[in-house]
């Protein structure tokens, strides 16, 4: 598949670029003052493990991968506000080290709570376009989540400490900003909230359990075997093609019942969710979504 690269050089970017955007914020390592977290202090467990060589994930609430470079730390999605201090002590425990740059797999707070602290520390922020927008919304509302320094639109390549990364958004699915992470020399993807115990669309922020499937199969075209989800442990490549037979056949059933003219109301209560093992709750406004974009699919 060829995809556009709007926004994005032609050829991979190296992220002394990207961080050379902060010029003036970003530290060096003798710079960097942000004081280690006392043994313990972090609220709330934080377990963490090696997945593969270089790359660590801490869970909690959420999960948060860490990979290590020549040049300085690479954090996938900064954890659930009440974990920083807990994220940072596990870091801390790895490497001493500089975190150079934060991506957040989408706008949600189990991704971003923490982009304050990081954008604190020095640490330049890079997510899908659509991030900044809904953080630039919530930010009217009162809320106060730093956004990206860097956004992209479709794909993004970084070389950092001579590790490659890939960065793509192939649609619209759990939202409109969904990020997929792939550590292209490790074989491992980090996919955020596009695989759960529930597929779980956010409708108002541009989520489509239509949409959700193909941008499945879009990930299943690269190559990896370890799968990192936004929670829960890894999962494995046939993990993540099993979920999308699920959400493929979830969605295929309940196009049918549109078709066949079963009125809204009526279409939760008929749709056969048994064999996925899934409990939708669809009402309000996040039905009339859903029937809508039935309603649209050929």
């Amino acid at each position: 598949m060829s995809m556009p690269r709007k926004n994005v050089p032609a050829s991979v970017l190296a992220v002394c670029a990207l961080l050379a955007m902060g010029a003036g914020t970003v530290r060096t390592a003798a710079q960097y003052s942000r004081p280690k977290p006392a043994e313990g202090s972090g609220k709330g467990p934080l377990t963490g493990h090696l997945v593969k060589t270089g790359l660590y994930m801490f869970s909690g609430a959420s999960n948060s991968l860490l990979r290590l470079t020549s040049n300085g730390l690479l954090v996938v999605d900064g954890q659930t506000a009440e974990h920083y201090d807990a994220l940072q002590e596990h870091i801390d425990k790895i490497s001493d080290q500089v975190v150079r740059l934060l991506i957040t797999t989408d706008q949600h707070p189990a991704h971003t709570a923490n982009n304050t602290q990081f954008a604190a520390d020095g640490t330049q922020i890079l997510a899908h376009a659509n991030v900044a927008k809904h953080l630039a919304a919530g930010r009217t509302a009162g809320a106060t989540t730093t956004p990206p320094t860097r956004t992209y639109d479709d794909h993004f390549n970084l070389t950092m400490g001579g590790i490659g990364v890939q960065l793509m958004h192939f649609g619209n699915a759990h939202t409109d900003a969904d990020s997929v992470v792939y550590f292209t020399n490790l074989k491992v993807v980090a996919v955020g909230d596009l695989y759960a115990g529930t597929p779980d669309p956010d409708f108002a922020s541009g989520g489509s359990l239509v949409g959700w499937g193909p941008v499945l199969g879009e990930i299943l075209k690269l190559d990896f075997d370890v799968v990192v989800p936004g929670t829960g442990p890894t999962v494995t490549r046939a993990d993540l093609v099993a979920y999308k037979a699920r959400i493929d056949a979830l969605v295929s059933r309940a196009t049918a019942l549109v078709k066949k003219g079963v009125a809204k109301d009526q279409l939760m209560a008929l749709l056969e969710t048994d064999d996925p093992g899934w409990r939708f709750a669809f009402t309000g406004s996040r039905l009339d979504s859903f029937y809508a974009e039935l309603a649209r699919t050929p």
